[in-house]
């Protein structure tokens, strides 16, 4: 063999290890098979005499040299593999079964270089055919090596009878909890009566007209989750229009409820700089991140979302919680696409399948277009159609929620609160829609509960 052929990692003995201690306890075939599949397997004999000895298993059928010999029979595999004499040498090499997690370790450990070997080299191809753009081969490398390093496998079709039991424990443990949030809650209680807090895999669309207090909502369910006494939630927020010091001082105005223009200006009281301290000291120990990048695109945010739930993971959290601000300031994976509506479909898409790759919340914000605004709409009430830029926002997004403020419409009319708003759930897969009252402090950025007295939404519609 010219030395410059290298032959892939392999574990021959362990394979070997692996099949004797099966021939030999039905303990054994329990644990490899939680461990190894056949695949892994680098000889295709031991592959075969594998898959030979799992079948039986299946079917409750004993497993040993004799039944796994008539298996392979049966499968007119017997004489390929070595025969009668392989299964007995199998055997004959182990002297216990104690030891078969261990070696079927090491034998998922070569089948992961070999994946990974392949999948390098779908890269290097990639790469010198330059038939896609640099960024979307980053985003299937990363992608593609990640799934290696987590061995995962393919769970496309489920068995509802496995499904239908994990859903009665699910419920009964619910039962248990009682409790009115089971997602990453938004810190504002109406809002998290209707949703029951922000799910794992769903994409949330926040949309409004300009200068309604998107940017302050998102601060305001990123710092919640983060600073969350119970649980605090890892959350990576992504600014492409703020600076990271920018919001840095929103956040911690809204937390001391500081006037963010005193506290920007200098003119701050001194009987305040105690909650500012405080606030501050509380977000430095936060598990809370901010991208400060303008005009990322979707692959981008892919990659740093994946690294930060790496690095978290090394420190033994899990991100919980991604925000975008905002959704039209991104660009799609390539500058290829036709028109600005199916850039935007692509990123609602990218988004989408971030959440569900993650198995965690992502809230992206958005821009409403100006019908809100036109004069025909006397109140100004945003709809699902108001959504700009693309339709699918709305298709591919869980919950959307829109921002009203009544004052930012009736300028001129001084008997309208100012403090009043509404976060109206438009959209709502897993649960009711409605309009939920509340406060918000256009001085230090903040929305809050309505206080303890004032009337909650009226009426909650079903589910769509």
């Amino acid at each position: 063999m010219p030395a410059s052929v290298q032959i892939p990692p392999q574990a021959l003995e362990a394979e070997k290890a692996v099949l004797g201690a099966m021939l030999l306890s039905k303990d054994a075939v329990e644990k490899a098979l939680d461990i190894i599949e056949d695949r892994d397997f680098y000889q295709d004999s031991h592959r075969r005499i594998y898959f030979a000895a799992r079948s039986l298993y299946e079917r409750n059928e004993a497993v040993d040299v004799v039944t796994v010999g008539e298996e392979l029979r049966r499968q007119k595999a017997l004489d390929d593999v070595g025969g009668m004499e392989l299964l007995t040498d199998l055997v004959n090499r182990v002297a216990t079964a104690a030891h078969v997690e261990h070696y079927a370790r090491l034998v998922r450990d070569k089948a992961i270089l070999r994946e990974l070997i392949a999948t390098a080299t779908n890269v290097v191809t990639a790469c010198y055919q330059e038939a896609k753009e640099p960024s979307e081969i980053l985003d299937e490398a990363q992608a593609s090596v990640l799934k290696v390093a987590e061995k995962q496998v393919l769970r496309g079709v489920l068995d509802v009878k496995a499904l239908a039991h994990e859903a009665i424990e699910q419920i009964e443990a619910a039962v248990k909890r009682r409790e009115r949030v089971i997602g990453v809650p938004s810190g504002i209680a109406n809002l998290d009566r209707v949703t029951a807090g922000f799910q794992k895999s769903d994409l949330i669309l926040i949309a409004a007209r300009p200068s309604q207090g998107k940017t302050a909502l998102a601060l305001n369910i990123a710092a919640n989750a983060a600073l969350n006494p119970k649980n605090p939630v890892p959350t990576l927020f992504f600014s492409m229009e703020m600076s990271g010091m920018a919001l840095m001082q929103r956040l911690m105005a809204s937390d001391a409820r500081i006037n963010l223009q005193d506290m920007r200006t200098g003119f701050l009281a001194r009987d305040r700089w105690t909650a500012l301290t405080s606030a501050a000291a509380k977000f430095s120990e936060a598990p809370l991140r901010i991208v400060d990048m303008p005009g990322l695109s979707v692959t981008t945010v892919r990659s740093i979302a994946r690294q930060n739930a790496v690095d978290w993971r090394r420190q033994g959290k899990e991100l919980g919680l991604i925000v975008i601000d905002y959704l039209q300031l991104m660009r799609g994976s390539s500058f290829r696409s036709e028109s600005r509506q199916q850039e935007v479909s692509e990123i609602s898409r990218g988004l989408k399948f971030l959440a569900r790759d993650l198995n965690i919340p992502v809230i992206a914000l958005s821009q409403l277009s100006r019908r809100p605004e036109d004069k025909g709409r006397s109140d100004g009430r945003p709809q699902l159609s108001d959504l700009r830029e693309s339709g699918a926002l709305e298709q591919d997004a869980d919950l959307v929620a829109f921002i009203y403020r009544e004052s930012y419409y009736k300028r001129d009319d001084p008997t309208i609160d100012e403090t009043k708003a509404e976060i109206i759930v438009a959209k709502n897969r897993q649960g009711p829609t409605d309009a939920v009252p509340v406060r918000f402090f256009r001085e230090y950025t903040r929305f809050e509960n309505l206080i303890e007295g004032e009337p909650e939404a009226v009426g909650i519609s079903e589910a769509v």
